[in-house]
């Protein structure tokens, strides 16, 4: 659970241990009913070099997180059909709440060697995990479109 595994802190030091800082980390946003989250809201799980942390979330700092994730990836990548992006579309179009995680080999949310997907149906606490050797980034990227709002 995040709060055993992890420190609360502010939006600022956050963005001083990772952003500024420019080190090795990555982030989880975790909805309040994610089964990682112990603490009823929504926040930001960091893992870095120097220790893991969360804090409460905001859109400017989803949106800049977001950005920073995908910024050596450039170019449309086509997602193709998984098994996952199909039921995201099923969720959007029956206005299902859910969320997801790509999660790194050996994360806090991943005890694989493999990437791992995870989606979850927010109304009916079911999760659902896939594993990759490497990074979907196409497919991550579409799921996001969707969980966004930028796609419909």
């Amino acid at each position: 659970m995040i709060t055993q595994d992890a420190t609360y802190v502010e939006y600022d030091a956050v963005e001083q241990r990772t952003i500024r800082l420019g080190t090795a980390w990555h982030h989880h946003c975790l909805s309040p009913t994610c089964f990682y989250n112990d603490t009823g809201k929504e926040v930001i799980l960091l893992e870095t070099p120097q220790g893991n942390f969360y804090c409460d979330t905001t859109p400017a700092l989803q949106q800049e997180l977001e950005k920073r994730a995908y910024q050596q990836a450039q170019g449309d990548f086509g997602a193709g059909t998984h098994e996952a992006l199909e039921m995201v579309k099923e969720y959007t179009r029956t206005k299902t709440l859910w969320h997801f995680h790509i999660a790194r080999p050996r994360c806090l949310l991943n005890d694989s060697n493999a990437f791992k997907l995870i989606l979850e149906d927010d109304s009916k606490k079911d999760v659902k995990k896939w594993l990759f050797d490497e990074k979907p980034v196409a497919l991550v990227r579409a799921i996001d479109d969707y969980y966004l709002g930028r796609k419909k």
